[in-house]
């Protein structure tokens, strides 16, 4: 990740570049250490590395972002600079998101394709989180090559992580994490997914609020 600074303000210089091939093995580590765990019937190891991984996709993004909120950061000269800043890392916050779905899918066919775990939802919940990985990722190469394309609607970001939100509150207090079924690998996908989801929308939201008012 890198920002360079112009003409007293931030110049588009954010990239996920250096950091994409880091994130992609601890993904591919991660899903790996949750299809031993799920083989051998350990519960531990499946949550750990997800949570591992979501720290990680966190503190990315907090990396990117945090340094545009820094009250010793100085605004943007110009309102087309300001658009380009908040677009560029809005971009990269639409790839993380885009990344922790394509985890969560790959995930998903993994553990119960590769081990004795059966659920039998597991393939269509994989492939919506696919569809969403591909959409998202779509979305945010159009944002960084069409210059035309308008900053995402902050109402939009607000509904996606209310959206995660509800599905956490509906994990947690319906104690699906408990359950000793086939589906409690796929609970720990959800969970810690949905906690990636809920945490970069409230960064882009924060983001994006912060550097129009500034």
């Amino acid at each position: 990740m890198s920002i360079h600074q112009q003409g007293g303000g931030y110049a588009p210089g954010i990239s996920l570049r250096p950091l994409l091939p880091w994130l992609l093995l601890a993904s591919a580590l991660s899903i790996t250490l949750m299809v031993l765990g799920a083989g051998r019937g350990d519960q531990f190891l499946p949550s750990l590395s997800a949570g591992l991984l979501v720290a990680l996709v966190i503190g990315t993004g907090l990396g990117i972002n945090s340094p545009l909120w820094s009250r010793t950061a100085r605004p943007a000269t110009t309102a087309q600079e300001g658009s380009a800043t908040i677009k560029e890392a809005l971009r990269c916050n639409v790839w993380l998101a885009a990344l922790v779905y394509a985890w969560g899918a790959s995930a998903l066919f993994a553990v119960y394709s590769l081990s004795d775990v059966w659920w039998r939802h597991a393939f269509q919940y994989g492939s919506g989180a696919a569809l969403f990985a591909a959409g998202l990722g779509i979305y945010g190469y159009r944002l960084g090559r069409a210059r035309n394309l308008a900053i995402p609607p902050l109402y939009l970001t607000a509904t996606h992580g209310l959206a995660a939100a509800g599905g956490l509150v509906y994990l947690i207090g319906g104690g699906k994490l408990d359950t000793t079924k086939g589906d409690w690998a796929a609970n720990e996908v959800f969970l810690w997914g949905g906690i990636a989801i809920v945490v970069l929308c409230v960064i882009s939201t924060v983001t994006q609020t912060r550097l129009i008012r500034s």
